[in-house]
């Protein structure tokens, strides 16, 4: 069962959603909270609080294949920090998911970006006030105005 969420964590949640959905590249598509199947053996599924996906994902299935998946952004929760930082990430690197954002909401918001390499993640980027990037696809976020 996952902890409740705080106001903050849906308001960086919203914000961010709304600030990638107005930026993001033709072909891609930004969906908060969809469920993807990271281990199809198991079958394992993980929620990221937002995902960019290819435009070929279909949006009447319930669930989104990792192989779908070009970023999965995790927002750092009280009650489930070890999964946030850990686990999520290390399944998300196994399922193949290229690009990993982790974001702590405590004023003042930080991003730190990973990029898939090897198999693992490695840090790429850490912004403190405004995140620039250019995978998955050009993106600038203004972080000051994720808490405002």
């Amino acid at each position: 069962m996952s902890p409740t969420r705080t106001p903050i964590h849906m308001r960086v949640l919203a914000r961010m959603f709304s600030q990638i959905d107005s930026q993001i590249s033709q072909g891609l598509r930004v969906f908060p909270e969809v469920g993807i199947v990271v281990d199809v053996s198991s079958p394992t599924v993980r929620v990221p609080d937002l995902v960019i996906t290819t435009a070929a994902v279909d949006q009447d299935e319930p669930l989104v294949r990792a192989e779908d998946v070009v970023l999965a952004v995790e927002i750092v929760s009280p009650g489930s920090e070890l999964v946030d930082t850990t686990v999520k990430p290390f399944e998300y690197a196994d399922a193949g998911i290229p690009n990993f954002w982790l974001v702590d909401p405590a004023p003042p918001v930080t991003v730190t970006v990973y990029s898939l390499a090897d198999g693992n993640y490695e840090e790429s980027q850490r912004a403190e006030r405004g995140l620039e990037v250019v995978a998955p696809c050009e993106l600038r976020i203004d972080l000051a105005a994720l808490s405002r």
